[in-house]
């Protein structure tokens, strides 16, 4: 998602920022052009908004490192002092390549693996009272499914704390999986390597809950696996 909401933005950028501007009649920046450019930053975010119709905050943590460089580089210009547009643009792009960057490096060192889980996993209830979006459901029922049927231990990295990582202790409690925003999926991942295998893992609980046994059945049941010592 991050590859596509660079070249999106990036694009934006480079064939809108100048062309607006020199529209409003600014050809040098200067401090006195803050409101000018929040009202197009605004435009351009309702426009990528159509252009990427996700709900991931990847696009908005681009959209954001931009528009809060741009605002504190007008910001700090002193009075009478003024920068070229291209040269505000060039320097844009640089720190958008920057926020990539930083979104991008922690997945860089964990392995990624595409599975399809089994209709009975996307299906069921337990995941659906948690997560409204089918999409979501996916993609959090492949990481439960190759976690235990691989019995290792698996971080679904995501930036959705609206929708997934407010459900992170109910989906830990019960999946055993383990959510994570990236700049901390490593830190996360060091410490589920201090636990046995996820299957050793989810045996060896004290005591199971009424959500625990229901999705310790499913799981033999659907994935072949048995999680709950009885």
């Amino acid at each position: 998602m991050s590859g596509e909401a660079y070249s999106v933005i990036c694009a934006n950028l480079r064939s809108n920022l100048k062309p607006l501007l020199e529209k409003n009649g600014i050809k040098l920046i200067t401090n006195q052009d803050g409101k000018t450019l929040a009202k197009i930053f605004s435009e351009q975010k309702r426009q990528i908004g159509l252009l990427l119709p996700t709900r991931s905050n990847v696009r908005n943590e681009l959209i954001g490192a931009i528009e809060n460089y741009v605002a504190n580089r007008v910001h700090a210009l002193k009075d009478g002092v003024s920068i070229p547009v291209d040269d505000l643009l060039a320097s844009a792009l640089t720190e958008l390549e920057k926020a990539r960057y930083s979104i991008e490096k922690p997945f860089k060192t964990i392995k990624t693996v595409d599975i399809k889980p089994d209709d009975m996993i996307t299906s069921m209830v337990l995941l659906k009272i948690l997560i409204i979006n089918e999409k979501d459901i996916e993609h959090l029922a492949s990481a439960i499914t190759f976690q235990f049927q691989q019995n290792k231990w698996v971080i679904f990295v995501t930036n959705d704390e609206k929708e997934i990582l407010s459900k992170e202790k109910e989906l830990w409690e019960i999946f055993a999986l383990q959510c994570s925003k990236p700049s901390w999926a490593l830190d996360n991942y060091q410490d589920m390597t201090k636990f046995k295998s996820p299957v050793e893992y989810y045996q060896e609980l004290d005591h199971y809950s009424e959500k625990q046994i229901e999705f310790g059945v499913l799981a033999e049941k659907a994935m072949g696996v048995k999680i709950i010592k009885q």
